[in-house]
C-alpha cells in the first residue's frame, strides 16, 4: 500500500497526530467547562454515590479525572467509546472496533502503557478526526479507520469485550440503548461504568483454549428429555419443575437441563459453549431454542451483574430454586459428616472438664487437653479464648 493511499485509510502517522492533538491543547488547558460545574454534574450526583464505596477506593484523583472528561465530553460534544483492540500499529496508534463494527485509529500515549499488562478493551472519550472535505464513498466508509485523539483518562480491561459493555447498557437503560447505542447509555449513566473499573485486572479465564462462560439456551421440550441422555445425569425436582444436572470435578464441566413439566418451558444450560453445541445437538430432536443464539455470560460478567448493576443473571429465573436446594444440601452433609460430629464430640468433653477448672481458676495444662481429647490448635485456642473470657482473677 503506498504512502498516500495508507493516509487515505485513517493509518495517519503519529506527527499528523500529534499535530491535531496540539490544535486542541489550548482548549483543554482553558477548561471553560469547568464554570457551572456544580450544576452540570448535578444530574448525576445520585448515581455517583451510589457507587462510592466502589469508587473511593481507586486512586485518589480517580474521581476528578472522570468527572472532567464527563464534563468536558458534555460541552465539547466529544463520544465515550468502548473499544475492543485489534491491531498495534506502532507509534502509539492501534486500530480498534466497538460493538457495531466501526473502526477507528486511535492515538494515545496513556492506552500503550495501559496494554503493557494484557489489556484486550478499553473506555475513554474519543475525538474523532474526520476530514469532511474527503469525499466519502461505500467502499471508503467501509474501509477506513476513523481516526480519533481521546480526552481524559482511558480504563483498560482485561477481559471484558465491546460486546459486554453493550449489554451493560442495554441492563441500564434498554430504551436509550435501543435508540442511541451504548455511548449515548454512558453518556448519560456513566458512574456504574466507573465503577465497571474495579473489575479491570480480572483476566479471562480459559480451559485450555476456550473461555469458560455460563451460556444458555430457553426454549421449549416436545418431552421429558432423559432418554435423550447418557452418562451420570442426575434427576431432581422442585415443584413442576424438574432438573438434570451431570456435574464435574470443576464448574466448568457442568451441564444443565431444567424445565416445567406442565408448559414444558425450559433451559439447556452449560458452562462452556462447545458443551452447549454438543448438547442442543443431543437434543434437537426434542428441544426448540427460542433465539437463533445462545445467551452467553463470562465469569467477569457474571461479577458485573452482582456486583456492579445488583442484578440477578437472566437464567437464574430457572436455576435459583435448585441453586437454595443444592446449598442446603451441601450444609446439612457438612455438618453430619463422621470427622465433624468427632470433633464436635470431644470438644463438648473438653468444655465439660474446663467449666470446674474456670471456678477453681486453675490453668489448665494445654498439651494434655490437646493429646486427651484430639483436639487441632484452632479448638484449643478457642478453649483458651473462653477461659481467658470466663476466669476473672
Amino acid at each position: 500500500m503506498d504512502e498516500k493511499l495508507f493516509k487515505e485509510l485513517g493509518y495517519h502517522d503519529a506527527a499528523w497526530f500529534q499535530q491535531k492533538t496540539d490544535s486542541y491543547t489550548k482548549r483543554w488547558d482553558a477548561s471553560p467547562w469547568h464554570e457551572n460545574a456544580d450544576r452540570t454534574l448535578k444530574s448525576i450526583a445520585n448515581s455517583v454515590r451510589s457507587y462510592m464505596s466502589i469508587i473511593q477506593t481507586f486512586p485518589e484523583n480517580f474521581l476528578s479525572s472522570v468527572l472532567d472528561q464527563h464534563l468536558g465530553l458534555l460541552s465539547e460534544a466529544y463520544e465515550y467509546q468502548a473499544l475492543d483492540i485489534l491491531e498495534d500499529l506502532g507509534d502509539d496508534r492501534y486500530i480498534c472496533s466497538n460493538d457495531i463494527g466501526e473502526i477507528f485509529c486511535i492515538w494515545s500515549k496513556a492506552l500503550g502503557r495501559s496494554l503493557d499488562t494484557g489489556g484486550i478493551s478499553f473506555l475513554t472519550a474519543i475525538i474523532r478526526l474526520v476530514d469532511t472535505t474527503t469525499k466519502k464513498d461505500e467502499w471508503y466508509v467501509k474501509n477506513t479507520p476513523i481516526p480519533a485523539i481521546v480526552y481524559g483518562p482511558v480504563f483498560v480491561w482485561k477481559s471484558l469485550v465491546s460486546s459486554d459493555f453493550s449489554q451493560i447498557a442495554k441492563e441500564i437503560a434498554p430504551d436509550l440503548y435501543r435508540l442511541k447505542g451504548v455511548s449515548a447509555v454512558i453518556k448519560q449513566y456513566p458512574a456504574p461504568f466507573w465503577a465497571l473499573w474495579s473489575l479491570a485486572e480480572i483476566p479471562r479465564v480459559m480451559h485450555k483454549t476456550e473461555e469458560v462462560c455460563t451460556c444458555w439456551f430457553e426454549g421449549r421440550f416436545t418431552e421429558d428429555p432423559s432418554s435423550f441422555l447418557k452418562g451420570p445425569w442426575k434427576k431432581d425436582s422442585i415443584g413442576k419443575r424438574v432438573r438434570y444436572i451431570k456435574s464435574g470435578s470443576k464448574p466448568f464441566f457442568q451441564q444443565m437441563i431444567i424445565f416445567d413439566v406442565k408448559t414444558l418451558q425450559g433451559i439447556v444450560l452449560t458452562r462452556r459453549a462447545s458443551y452447549l453445541e454438543k448438547l442442543m445437538d443431543i437434543l434437537s430432536g426434542v428441544f426448540t431454542p427460542s433465539t437463533e443464539d445462545p445467551f452467553f455470560i463470562t465469569v467477569t460478567m457474571e461479577k458485573v451483574y452482582s456486583e456492579i448493576l445488583k442484578k440477578d443473571l437472566p437464567h437464574k429465573k430457572w436455576t435459583h430454586a435448585f441453586d437454595q436446594a443444592d446449598k442446603v444440601a451441601e450444609g446439612k452433609k457438612s455438618v453430619d459428616t463422621p470427622e465433624r460430629t468427632k470433633k464436635i464430640d470431644s470438644l463438648n468433653m473438653a468444655l465439660n472438664e474446663l467449666s470446674p477448672l474456670i471456678n477453681a481458676k486453675i490453668v489448665p495444662d494445654w498439651n494434655s487437653f490437646a493429646t486427651k481429647y484430639s483436639l487441632d490448635s484452632e479448638s484449643i485456642e478457642s478453649l483458651k479464648l473462653i477461659y481467658k473470657k470466663y476466669c476473672k482473677k
